[in-house]
Protein backbone atom coordinates (compact mmCIF):
# COMPACT_ATOMS: atom_id res chain seq x y z
CA UNK A 1 0.00 0.00 0.00
CA UNK A 2 1.61 3.24 -1.20
CA UNK A 3 1.21 6.65 0.46
CA UNK A 4 1.10 9.84 -1.64
CA UNK A 5 0.94 13.55 -0.91
CA UNK A 6 -0.25 16.23 -3.34
CA UNK A 7 -2.07 19.53 -3.71
CA UNK A 8 -5.68 18.95 -4.71
CA UNK A 9 -8.82 20.88 -5.51
CA UNK A 10 -11.98 19.37 -4.04
CA UNK A 11 -14.67 19.13 -6.74
CA UNK A 12 -17.55 17.01 -5.48
CA UNK A 13 -18.54 14.55 -2.74
CA UNK A 14 -21.14 11.85 -2.14
CA UNK A 15 -22.39 10.28 1.07
CA UNK A 16 -21.27 6.72 1.65
CA UNK A 17 -22.72 4.45 4.33
CA UNK A 18 -23.54 6.21 7.61
CA UNK A 19 -20.41 8.25 8.28
CA UNK A 20 -18.21 8.30 5.16
CA UNK A 21 -17.99 10.19 1.89
CA UNK A 22 -16.61 9.57 -1.57
CA UNK A 23 -14.70 12.69 -2.56
CA UNK A 24 -13.68 13.63 -6.11
CA UNK A 25 -10.76 16.00 -6.53
CA UNK A 26 -8.31 17.22 -9.15
CA UNK A 27 -4.76 16.78 -7.90
CA UNK A 28 -1.54 18.30 -9.15
CA UNK A 29 0.53 15.11 -9.21
CA UNK A 30 -2.07 12.43 -9.98
CA UNK A 31 -4.86 14.08 -11.94
CA UNK A 32 -8.44 13.18 -11.09
CA UNK A 33 -8.76 11.17 -7.87
CA UNK A 34 -11.76 9.52 -6.26
CA UNK A 35 -11.27 8.58 -2.64
CA UNK A 36 -13.03 7.54 0.54
CA UNK A 37 -12.90 9.85 3.56
CA UNK A 38 -13.84 7.54 6.41
CA UNK A 39 -15.74 9.01 9.33
CA UNK A 40 -15.86 12.50 7.81
CA UNK A 41 -19.59 12.89 8.49
CA UNK A 42 -19.21 12.33 12.22
CA UNK A 43 -19.51 15.39 14.44
CA UNK A 44 -15.90 14.97 15.51
CA UNK A 45 -13.66 13.96 12.63
CA UNK A 46 -10.11 14.62 11.49
CA UNK A 47 -11.08 16.30 8.22
CA UNK A 48 -13.16 19.21 9.55
CA UNK A 49 -14.25 21.53 6.74
CA UNK A 50 -11.38 20.56 4.45
CA UNK A 51 -13.59 18.46 2.15
CA UNK A 52 -15.96 21.28 1.22
CA UNK A 53 -16.25 21.72 -2.58
CA UNK A 54 -13.76 24.07 -4.27
CA UNK A 55 -11.34 24.03 -1.33
CA UNK A 56 -7.64 23.81 -2.19
CA UNK A 57 -5.98 21.29 0.10
CA UNK A 58 -2.80 19.40 0.76
CA UNK A 59 -3.91 15.77 0.52
CA UNK A 60 -2.26 12.63 1.88
CA UNK A 61 -3.81 9.36 0.71
CA UNK A 62 -3.26 5.61 0.50
CA UNK A 63 -3.56 3.75 -2.79
CA UNK A 64 -4.00 0.01 -3.06
CA UNK A 65 -3.22 -1.86 -6.27
CA UNK A 66 -6.20 -2.62 -8.53
CA UNK A 67 -8.57 -0.37 -6.55
CA UNK A 68 -10.09 2.69 -8.17
CA UNK A 69 -10.89 4.43 -4.88
CA UNK A 70 -8.01 5.69 -2.74
CA UNK A 71 -8.25 6.23 1.03
CA UNK A 72 -7.86 9.76 2.38
CA UNK A 73 -5.49 9.89 5.34
CA UNK A 74 -5.01 13.60 6.02
CA UNK A 75 -6.36 16.80 4.44
CA UNK A 76 -4.99 20.27 5.22
CA UNK A 77 -6.72 23.41 3.96
CA UNK A 78 -4.53 25.66 1.80
CA UNK A 79 -7.27 27.94 0.41
CA UNK A 80 -10.95 27.89 1.33
CA UNK A 81 -13.94 29.44 -0.46
CA UNK A 82 -16.17 29.74 2.63
CA UNK A 83 -16.63 33.49 2.10
CA UNK A 84 -18.46 32.79 -1.18
CA UNK A 85 -20.96 30.26 0.18
CA UNK A 86 -23.83 32.77 0.04
CA UNK A 87 -23.20 33.74 -3.60
CA UNK A 88 -25.46 31.43 -5.63
CA UNK A 89 -24.10 32.55 -9.01
CA UNK A 90 -20.50 31.86 -7.99
CA UNK A 91 -21.36 28.46 -6.54
CA UNK A 92 -23.21 27.51 -9.74
CA UNK A 93 -20.26 28.67 -11.83
CA UNK A 94 -17.81 26.73 -9.67
CA UNK A 95 -19.99 23.62 -9.88
CA UNK A 96 -20.00 23.98 -13.67
CA UNK A 97 -16.20 24.18 -13.81
CA UNK A 98 -15.91 21.26 -11.40
CA UNK A 99 -18.22 19.10 -13.48
CA UNK A 100 -16.27 19.83 -16.66
CA UNK A 101 -12.99 18.98 -14.95
CA UNK A 102 -14.49 15.63 -13.93
CA UNK A 103 -15.90 15.04 -17.43
CA UNK A 104 -12.68 15.89 -19.28
CA UNK A 105 -9.97 14.57 -16.92
CA UNK A 106 -8.95 10.91 -17.19
CA UNK A 107 -8.47 9.34 -13.72
CA UNK A 108 -4.91 9.25 -12.35
CA UNK A 109 -3.35 11.17 -15.25
CA UNK A 110 -1.48 14.23 -14.05
CA UNK A 111 -1.85 17.42 -16.09
CA UNK A 112 -0.05 20.28 -14.39
CA UNK A 113 -1.16 22.84 -16.99
CA UNK A 114 -4.81 21.91 -16.43
CA UNK A 115 -4.41 22.02 -12.65
CA UNK A 116 -2.78 25.46 -12.72
CA UNK A 117 -5.35 26.82 -15.19
CA UNK A 118 -8.24 25.61 -13.03
CA UNK A 119 -6.74 27.15 -9.89
CA UNK A 120 -6.20 30.46 -11.68
CA UNK A 121 -9.83 30.51 -12.85
CA UNK A 122 -11.25 29.71 -9.41
CA UNK A 123 -9.04 32.41 -7.93
CA UNK A 124 -9.95 35.03 -10.55
CA UNK A 125 -13.70 34.46 -10.04
CA UNK A 126 -13.24 34.51 -6.25
CA UNK A 127 -11.38 37.82 -6.35
CA UNK A 128 -13.82 39.52 -8.75
CA UNK A 129 -17.20 37.73 -8.73
CA UNK A 130 -18.68 40.22 -11.21
CA UNK A 131 -16.28 38.82 -13.83
CA UNK A 132 -17.61 35.26 -13.44
CA UNK A 133 -19.04 34.95 -16.96
CA UNK A 134 -15.78 36.03 -18.60
CA UNK A 135 -13.78 33.65 -16.39
CA UNK A 136 -16.09 30.79 -17.38
CA UNK A 137 -15.55 31.55 -21.07
CA UNK A 138 -11.79 31.60 -20.48
CA UNK A 139 -12.02 28.29 -18.60
CA UNK A 140 -14.00 26.67 -21.43
CA UNK A 141 -11.52 27.84 -24.08
CA UNK A 142 -8.51 26.59 -22.16
CA UNK A 143 -10.12 23.31 -21.13
CA UNK A 144 -10.86 22.58 -24.80
CA UNK A 145 -7.37 23.71 -25.80
CA UNK A 146 -5.51 21.63 -23.21
CA UNK A 147 -7.58 18.54 -23.97
CA UNK A 148 -7.06 18.93 -27.73
CA UNK A 149 -10.59 19.91 -28.79
CA UNK A 150 -10.24 23.63 -29.55
CA UNK A 151 -10.11 24.09 -33.34
CA UNK A 152 -7.19 25.90 -34.94
CA UNK A 153 -8.14 29.59 -34.97
CA UNK A 154 -5.41 30.61 -37.40
CA UNK A 155 -5.79 28.61 -40.62
CA UNK A 156 -8.45 26.81 -42.62
CA UNK A 157 -8.56 23.08 -41.82
CA UNK A 158 -8.91 22.31 -45.57
CA UNK A 159 -6.77 24.66 -47.60
CA UNK A 160 -4.46 25.86 -44.77
CA UNK A 161 -5.00 29.47 -45.81
CA UNK A 162 -4.47 31.94 -42.98
CA UNK A 163 -7.75 33.48 -41.86
CA UNK A 164 -8.02 37.19 -42.45
CA UNK A 165 -10.88 39.68 -41.86
CA UNK A 166 -13.66 37.26 -42.72
CA UNK A 167 -16.41 35.12 -41.33
CA UNK A 168 -15.33 31.49 -40.98
CA UNK A 169 -17.38 28.37 -40.28
CA UNK A 170 -17.32 25.59 -37.70
CA UNK A 171 -18.00 22.23 -39.33
CA UNK A 172 -19.57 19.08 -37.87
CA UNK A 173 -16.05 17.72 -37.22
CA UNK A 174 -15.37 20.80 -35.03
CA UNK A 175 -12.82 22.21 -37.49
CA UNK A 176 -12.82 25.80 -38.76
CA UNK A 177 -12.88 26.44 -42.48
CA UNK A 178 -12.95 29.46 -44.76
CA UNK A 179 -16.17 30.36 -46.56
CA UNK A 180 -14.96 28.78 -49.81
CA UNK A 181 -14.01 25.40 -48.31
CA UNK A 182 -17.13 25.25 -46.14
CA UNK A 183 -19.48 26.59 -48.81
CA UNK A 184 -20.54 29.01 -46.06
CA UNK A 185 -22.14 26.14 -44.18
CA UNK A 186 -21.84 25.46 -40.48
CA UNK A 187 -21.71 27.68 -37.44
CA UNK A 188 -20.52 31.16 -38.40
CA UNK A 189 -17.60 32.54 -36.39
CA UNK A 190 -17.10 36.28 -36.75
CA UNK A 191 -13.80 38.11 -36.78
CA UNK A 192 -14.55 39.72 -33.42
CA UNK A 193 -15.24 36.33 -31.82
CA UNK A 194 -12.09 34.80 -33.30
CA UNK A 195 -10.10 37.75 -31.96
CA UNK A 196 -11.57 37.22 -28.50
CA UNK A 197 -10.74 33.52 -28.57
CA UNK A 198 -7.16 34.29 -29.58
CA UNK A 199 -6.94 36.81 -26.74
CA UNK A 200 -8.03 34.14 -24.26
CA UNK A 201 -5.16 31.96 -25.46
CA UNK A 202 -2.61 34.67 -24.59
CA UNK A 203 -3.72 36.10 -21.22
CA UNK A 204 -4.21 35.00 -17.63
CA UNK A 205 -7.90 34.64 -16.65
CA UNK A 206 -8.03 37.78 -14.51
CA UNK A 207 -6.53 39.91 -17.31
CA UNK A 208 -8.82 38.37 -19.90
CA UNK A 209 -11.87 39.03 -17.71
CA UNK A 210 -10.81 42.62 -17.15
CA UNK A 211 -10.56 43.26 -20.88
CA UNK A 212 -13.85 41.48 -21.57
CA UNK A 213 -15.83 44.00 -19.52
CA UNK A 214 -16.12 46.29 -22.55
CA UNK A 215 -17.30 43.60 -24.98
CA UNK A 216 -20.74 43.89 -26.52
CA UNK A 217 -23.50 41.59 -25.32
CA UNK A 218 -23.60 40.08 -28.80
CA UNK A 219 -19.94 39.05 -28.71
CA UNK A 220 -20.32 37.61 -25.20
CA UNK A 221 -23.36 35.63 -26.30
CA UNK A 222 -21.60 34.42 -29.46
CA UNK A 223 -18.61 33.20 -27.47
CA UNK A 224 -20.77 31.39 -24.90
CA UNK A 225 -22.78 29.67 -27.62
CA UNK A 226 -19.66 28.52 -29.47
CA UNK A 227 -17.81 27.08 -26.48
CA UNK A 228 -20.93 25.41 -25.12
CA UNK A 229 -21.69 23.91 -28.52
CA UNK A 230 -18.19 22.41 -28.80
CA UNK A 231 -18.33 21.07 -25.24
CA UNK A 232 -21.71 19.45 -25.93
CA UNK A 233 -20.40 17.83 -29.09
CA UNK A 234 -17.30 16.48 -27.34
CA UNK A 235 -19.28 15.08 -24.39
CA UNK A 236 -22.15 13.95 -26.65
CA UNK A 237 -24.52 15.47 -24.12
CA UNK A 238 -25.12 18.77 -22.38
CA UNK A 239 -23.21 19.51 -19.15
CA UNK A 240 -25.11 18.71 -15.96
CA UNK A 241 -24.83 22.34 -14.81
CA UNK A 242 -24.89 25.39 -17.03
CA UNK A 243 -24.63 28.83 -15.40
CA UNK A 244 -26.73 31.65 -16.85
CA UNK A 245 -24.81 33.77 -19.35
Amino acid sequence: MAVFETEALILRSYNLAEADKIVVCLSRSAGLIRGVAKGCRKLKNRFGAALEPFTLVNLTYYERENRELVSFRQVEILKSRFNLSSNASILTGFAYMGDLLIDFSPPHQANDNLFRMALACFEAASETPDDLDAVLRYFEVWLLKLEGFLPDLRVCANCQRVFEDEVIYLGPDLSLRCSECSNSRGGAVSKRLRSQLRTAEKLAPAKFAEGARDLSKETKREMAELTFHIIGRVLERMPRVRPAS
